[in-house]
């Protein structure tokens, strides 16, 4: 029965990863399309919303369950870690001022379907319970953080 649990905790960790790695190539494809091409707030946000509601191909959901794999089982070395080198912009702006979400202008197929995600998010209805987990995560961290859509 223990080995059943901790089969269905693995299982689900990965689906939690895969999901998540899935969604940060879209804010990466959003940030690298936007004009400033960096990384914010609002593309990780689109980024989540787009994968909570564009289901991945089968291909995309292979790939990104191999690198929730690979994620899980690697052993982490503190060389790898002390040689990546991050550039950090402060995004939090006054978190006491509501912001609206905002999205690029490309027309590609990615940043088009983000801005249609984007304007349905609110009435969305997940398909599973994974789904309402994720979208109500997405929904309390952007309350905590004055983001409306």
């Amino acid at each position: 029965m223990e080995e059943k649990i901790l089969n269905s905790q693995e299982m689900l960790m990965k689906a939690v990863l895969a999901n998540t790695s899935s969604a940060t190539k879209i804010s990466k494809v959003l940030a690298e399309h936007s004009e400033d091409k960096i990384l914010k707030a609002d593309e990780i946000i689109l980024g989540l919303i787009y994968r909570l509601m564009t289901p991945m191909t089968e291909e995309e959901m292979i790939q990104s369950i191999n690198e929730a794999e690979s994620l899980l089982y690697q052993e982490s070395s503190e060389e790898e870690e002390d040689s990546e080198e991050e550039n950090i912009v402060d995004d939090t702006d006054d978190l006491s001022i509501s912001k609206k979400i905002k999205c690029n202008t490309c027309n590609c197929e990615i940043c088009m379907r983000c801005r249609v995600c984007l304007s349905n998010f609110n009435d969305y209805i997940p398909k599973d319970n994974l789904g309402d987990i994720f979208k109500n995560s997405i929904l309390e961290t952007c309350k905590i953080h004055n983001r409306i859509f």
